[in-house]
C-alpha cells in the first residue's frame, strides 16, 4: 500500500500541527499581578526627598575631599567646638585620610593664636576618635584645594585662549580682541 501525499493531506498536516503549536503556546502561567501594596504618603515624601537630595550630598562630599579645608563656619562663633556642618566636613575627612593619609587644612583665619591651636586640636581628637593615625595627617593652614596655577601661568594660559580665532558657521572667524574676518572656502 503507497501513500500518496496531496495538498489536501499537507493542508491537514499544517493545520494539526499548527493547532498543537498553539496550545503550547497557551500553555503559559500568567503574568504575576502588579504590586498593589500601599505605601504611606509619610514614607514615599521621606524617599522622594532623599532619592532628590542624594546626589547633591555627594556632589559636597566630592567638594569637601577636594578642598580637604575647614573654615571658620566649620566651628561654633568664637570657639573651638565643631559646628554641624564641621563635624559632618571631618567625619567625611577622616574616612579619606584614613587609609592614604595626608593633609587637612584648618585656616586660622580671624582666630587668636589659642583658639587656632585649640581648634586644631579638636580636629586632631576627632581624627583620632574615627581611628586615624596622628602619625598619618598633618594639619596645617594651606588654601583650600590645593596649589592652583600660579598667576603668571593662568594669564598665560588665558593670553593663548584669547589668541585662537574661533571659526564661526556663517563663514567668518571670531576674534576674541573684536571684529572678524571672512574665512576662505566652507567652514
Amino acid at each position: 500500500m503507497s501513500f500518496q501525499l496531496n495538498s489536501s493531506h499537507l493542508l491537514v498536516v499544517v493545520t494539526v500541527g499548527g493547532a498543537m503549536l498553539s496550545l503550547i503556546g497557551c500553555a503559559n502561567t500568567p503574568k504575576p499581578p502588579p504590586d498593589r501594596r500601599i505605601i504611606n504618603d509619610d514614607v514615599q515624601y521621606a524617599a522622594d526627598q532623599q532619592f532628590v537630595k542624594e546626589p547633591f550630598d555627594e556632589q559636597a562630599r566630592l567638594g569637601i575631599l577636594r578642598q580637604r579645608t575647614l573654615f571658620d563656619a566649620d566651628f561654633q562663633i568664637d570657639s573651638a567646638v565643631l559646628s554641624p556642618l564641621g563635624r559632618k566636613n571631618v567625619t567625611i575627612l577622616a574616612q579619606a585620610v584614613l587609609e592614604s593619609g595626608g593633609y587637612i587644612s584648618v585656616r586660622q583665619g580671624s582666630a587668636s593664636a589659642e583658639l587656632y591651636a585649640a581648634r586644631i586640636a579638636e580636629v586632631r581628637a576627632r581624627l583620632v576618635a574615627a581611628g586615624v593615625q596622628v602619625e598619618r595627617i598633618e594639619l596645617v593652614d594651606r588654601h583650600a584645594g590645593g596649589p592652583g596655577e600660579a598667576t603668571a601661568e593662568a594669564l598665560v594660559i588665558r593670553k593663548d585662549i584669547r589668541s585662537i580665532p574661533l571659526p564661526n558657521p556663517i563663514g567668518e572667524k571670531l576674534n576674541p580682541q573684536g571684529g572678524g574676518s571672512t574665512m576662505q572656502g566652507t567652514p
